[in-house]
């Protein structure tokens, strides 16, 4: 594997100076981890270089079969290129997506029980990420997100399984999604040996978004996006200029935030939204209940109907709420919150532009694309509520 240097951070010597420390446990393993590669021909004949997306080049291997990935929501992307047996190339993975979008993990659990077997990891842009346990798993390379780069381009684990000679690649569906999400694809396409599927979901989303860019109108709507609406008791949690920002924008809408949050994610005053009064409001939900009962509830396991009542208890509990214009105009909806960090997005970005500007994409069929997804790409059906409006006929 090939990377490059990681500046700022000084690579440790496998050979321990003469020094009256207590060497780091670290070491013996990694010196294990080296002999081990070397005396059973570990490394894959079949290789790629590639540029990651943290701009570092990195040779990875053709169709790894140990692989760790920092990101569980990764599994949303492997999926769609090893619908078949997607947990079947996994060591290990970030247990997030268990705890958080738990319908999704009960669907894919029911479906590949081996998944249950692997190895978890805590948060690596928080230092959870146990270097240990990844080397004692012998991964072929290890994915994580771009958010976790800066923790661990100035953090030990980055030049510890650099020096194994572990290819570590940065994939991003979450900070850049619109400009990074081909490139992500791509990546983990080679990774996976799923280079064929890879682009061809990438050309449905290319011809999706391009049947929204070809209707647009001139005139875009106000919007407020809501994240998670419900699950934290005050309002507004939302998003700035992309994620799915840039899916209100390529759908034709006027994201309010996007001046007003700098990063990914950020709040709202209340009173600011009052006085601002969205045009459109999209309220994000989940598998959310157990954690509160006032989330909107969106997802495999989830109906229309309970959505519809979740997002009326908001708008009703709120001060002045019933005043505002989407309130008022029935353009109240609610949307799964998963499309922030899958490439999925464009289906997200075809029912938004629906509900912005019914007439100019009436022919448009974001409820057939969803099916088209599942039934194309994923080893899942597309039952559940994915999306709900409040007023019933705005739908």
């Amino acid at each position: 594997m090939s990377a490059s240097p990681v500046s700022g951070v000084a690579m440790p010597s496998l050979v321990s100076p003469r020094s009256t420390r207590r060497p780091s446990p670290l070491w013996p393993m990694l010196g294990w981890w080296l002999m081990w590669s070397l005396l059973s021909g570990n490394a894959l004949a079949d290789e790629v270089t590639v540029t990651d997306l943290a701009g570092r080049e990195v040779t990875i291997p053709h169709g790894a079969e140990r692989v760790i990935l920092g990101e569980g929501r990764l599994l949303y992307t492997l999926a769609a290129l090893r619908p078949e047996a997607p947990f079947a190339p996994l060591v290990g993975w970030r247990d997030e997506l268990k705890r958080f979008d738990g319908d999704v993990w009960a669907r894919y659990q029911e479906r590949f029980p081996e998944a249950a077997s692997l190895a978890t990891f805590g948060k690596a842009a928080n230092g959870e990420f146990s270097l240990e346990q990844a080397l004692a798993l012998e991964p072929d390379a290890i994915v994580f997100d771009l958010a976790a780069w800066p923790a661990l381009r100035d953090g030990p684990t980055l030049p510890v399984l650099e020096a194994a000679g572990i290819p570590v690649v940065f994939v991003d569906f979450l900070t850049e999604p619109d400009r990074h999400m081909a490139p992500s694809v791509r990546l983990l396409g080679r990774l996976f040996a799923a280079e064929a599927r890879a682009e061809a979901l990438l050309a449905l989303r290319r011809e999706s978004l391009e049947a929204v860019a070809d209707r647009l109108p001139a005139r875009r709507p106000r919007v407020l996006i809501e994240t998670a609406a419900g699950l934290h008791p005050d309002c507004c949690r939302s998003v700035g200029d992309d994620n799915l920002g840039r899916v209100v924008r390529l759908a034709g809408g006027d994201n309010i935030a996007a001046a007003r949050i700098p990063g990914v994610f950020g709040r709202l005053h209340p009173e600011w939204v009052l006085a601002e009064d969205p045009e459109v409001i999209v309220m994000t939900g989940g598998d959310w209940q157990a954690m509160s009962e006032a989330a909107v509830p969106m997802g495999y396991e989830a109906s229309p109907g309970a959505a519809r009542a979740a997002m009326r208890g908001l708008t009703e509990m709120r001060l002045g709420w019933r005043e505002l214009s989407a309130v008022r105009e029935g353009r109240v909806h609610g949307l799964w919150h998963q499309f922030y960090n899958t490439p999925y997005q464009f289906v997200a970005v075809q029912r938004l532009a629906k509900w912005l500007h019914p007439e100019a994409m009436a022919d448009l069929d974001p409820e057939a694309l969803w099916r088209r997804l599942h039934d194309d790409f994923l080893p899942l059906s597309a039952e559940g509520a994915f999306w709900a409006s409040l007023d019933e006929e705005t739908r």
